[in-house]
């Protein structure tokens, strides 16, 4: 299954933002934790310097400190330690950062520590936070600082979301339109064209795809022209000849009308092909709209029983495996008929006399097997069969019939109806053209058919057979 490019881009972009997120959040903590540092430091600076001017003072308010090397102002502790050795002043202390010399700390209580050296003293001042202002007793959901970080950071994330989902959004629906058109373009509208986009690389894409849609347009106009001029330009001395003939034919003995017999099999193999040129040519200029117009719901197993019975010389043989008589299906039926018609007289006329028409029910699609008891198709030479004018060796070429158009027109019209045509060895003995046709049954939840689905059923059928 593949994947949207707009899904995968949606996806990074929601992961994005958990990075950035989390990226921010990671150096905002640092950043408020380095700016809770000097805020704290310039704290204990103010009171290093106020006990430093005071201490000599009767009056002194931190007489209990010179007293008992121990004090307490407001949501500080201050004590005093004698010759410091520069190791942690307290146990379960670690050292967050040195800031003017001054080492700081964050004890086991997760409170800020610090060590001032004072002047001219063996003293060394340490000041430290109180446990019970820096540890309130609210649940995290209730601190207003984190509140405030959410939503600072939910209203970042959601615009920086939207300013980049919008854009995203926009050459989403462009890309889209450009598809759809392209899509429409594949299917016979080669007069689509895109709109031109002025930001890149939409803007490359949409004149590419006009500058190939015109190049194309012009290629099959002419292309039509030149197979519907020549096949009219042929017919007309053809018709002189088959007139030329017929009168010659009265003057000349018996003996010799077989030459005339030959001139009009010549005539009428000539007037075949200009017929099926016409027809290829017709089928690559039908639009959507025409197509639609000619659709018409049959009986699949019916429809197969009348084209077998028309064009195999009386060699074909229907069989059904699932799909019943009351199994309708809407399809456009002058395209089904050049399908059909082309594989069954295709097997008639290289098979040696057997031409089974097999109608298969799978669960995604319903499949019609055309097999003939013939030489068959080299394995090599499978692709190549559907390109017209292809011939494959001496025993499919003109003198058997044909002009190697029938299996590219049929190929040609299953493209048009949505089918698909491939080709296999038949138990027969010769080759096996099989057209699976999506179930219409199914309704939207009909599985694609394709090759790979076609081959996980037929490996069953070709099980049975041997």
């Amino acid at each position: 299954m593949r994947r949207s490019m707009f899904t995968c881009l949606y996806l990074e972009l929601v992961i994005g933002l958990f990075v950035t997120v989390a990226v921010f959040l990671y150096f905002a903590e640092d950043y408020m934790r380095q700016t809770d540092l000097e805020i704290f430091l310039n704290d204990g600076s103010y009171f290093v310097d106020l006990y430093t001017e005071q201490r000599t003072k009767a009056d002194s308010q931190f007489s209990a400190l010179a007293r008992n090397h121990y004090q307490k102002f407001y949501i500080f502790e201050l004590y005093l330690l004698d010759n410091w050795d520069g190791s942690p002043p307290c146990d379960g202390c670690r050292l967050l950062d040195t800031l003017q010399a001054v080492p700081i700390y964050i004890t086991g209580e997760n409170v800020y520590l610090a060590v001032f050296p004072l002047p001219n003293s063996r003293h060394s001042l340490v000041f430290k936070e109180t446990r019970d202002f820096f540890s309130p007793n609210i649940e995290w959901y209730e601190d207003s600082e984190i509140k405030f970080l959410l939503m600072l950071v939910t209203t970042m994330a959601l615009s920086l979301a939207l300013l980049v989902y919008v854009p995203l959004y926009r050459v989403r629906k462009r890309v889209d339109r450009l598809v759809a058109l392209q899509k429409r373009f594949g299917e016979g509208e080669l007069s689509v064209r895109s709109e031109i986009y002025n930001t890149s690389p939409l803007h490359e894409a949409s004149v590419s795809f006009n500058m190939m849609a015109e190049e194309i347009e012009s290629r099959v106009k002419q292309s039509q022209i030149f197979s519907q001029a020549i096949p009219h330009e042929i017919r007309t001395p053809l018709s002189r000849i088959q007139m030329a003939s017929d009168l010659v034919r009265r003057k000349v003995p018996a003996e010799q009308q077989r030459l005339f017999d030959d001139i009009d099999e010549y005539i009428e193999d000539i007037n075949e092909l200009t017929t099926d040129v016409i027809q290829l040519s017709r089928l690559n200029a039908l639009t959507k709209e025409y197509r639609e117009s000619m659709r018409i719901e049959k009986s699949l197993l019916a429809f197969c029983e009348c084209r077998t019975r028309l064009m195999s010389n009386g060699l074909g043989n229907v069989k059904t495996d699932g799909i019943r008589r009351s199994d309708v299906m809407v399809f456009e039926s002058t395209l089904a008929k050049l399908v059909l018609d082309n594989l069954i007289k295709n097997a008639a006329r290289y098979g040696h006399g057997r031409v089974d028409v097999t109608l298969r029910d799978f669960e995604c699609c319903w499949c019609i097997d055309v097999e003939d008891d013939g030489p068959g198709i080299p394995l090599d030479k499978r692709d190549e069969i559907f390109i017209a004018f292809a011939r494959l060796d001496q025993s499919r070429n003109a003198n058997s019939g044909g002009f190697g158009l029938g299996l590219a027109i049929a190929s040609s019209a299953a493209k048009r109806l949505g089918w698909h045509l491939s080709v296999d060895d038949s138990h027969l003995g010769g080759a096996r053209f099989s057209i699976l046709i999506p179930n219409q049954n199914n309704g939207d939840n009909a599985s694609p058919c394709d090759d790979e689905a076609f081959k996980k059923y037929q490996a069953r059928i070709d099980k049975a057979f041997h």
